[in-house]
């Protein structure tokens, strides 16, 4: 932080100007998301009805300075020309950037969840054929009895030991 009054002071100005800012796009972009879901359930009415406020929050953001006038003209025409082609009868789907993203990741999701499932029963059924293969090869273990190797007693330690005495 600066050591200078004015900057110090400078500093609060801006945080609380930036909160305000934040405030008035965060009611604007929310009466935005409330009229297009409106559209896209293709609700005349409701849309009819939030038309007014809808544009009072554009207004309200572009006389604060929050976003550009023309921006603001732009959206409000945007908004004007959804309702508008509702009332035609022209199918209208508005969806923001964020709603299309989340729709998007979920059915991603549900993808790869699907190629999963299919994996694991592709593994399951390898398995099975794989144990079923090994299955025949269990019934010879007499032969394997017959292999293994003969211990050695404690009388054939103590014979070697004896030869290792003799020897020396």
């Amino acid at each position: 932080m600066s050591n200078i009054k004015s900057a110090e002071k400078r500093v609060r100005v801006n945080e609380k100007k930036r909160l305000e800012n934040k405030m008035v796009l965060s009611e604007m972009k929310t009466a935005v998301k409330k009229f297009n879901a409106a559209i896209s359930a293709s609700d005349i009415t409701e849309a009819e009805k939030l038309l007014p406020l809808t544009s009072r929050a554009i207004d309200n953001a572009a006389v604060k300075g929050t976003i550009h006038k023309n921006k603001a003209n732009h959206a409000k025409s945007q908004i004007g020309r959804a309702l508008y082609l509702l009332k035609q009868g022209i199918v209208v789907v508005k969806a923001d950037a964020k709603t299309l993203k989340q729709a998007e990741q979920k059915a991603a999701a549900q993808k790869r969840i699907a190629l999963e499932e299919e994996a694991r029963k592709e593994r399951s059924l390898a398995r099975a054929e794989k144990e079923s293969a090994k299955a025949p090869t269990k019934k010879s273990t007499t032969k394997k009895t017959a292999e293994k190797p003969v211990k050695k007693t404690a009388k054939a330690k103590v014979e070697t030991s004896k030869d290792v005495e003799t020897n020396e």
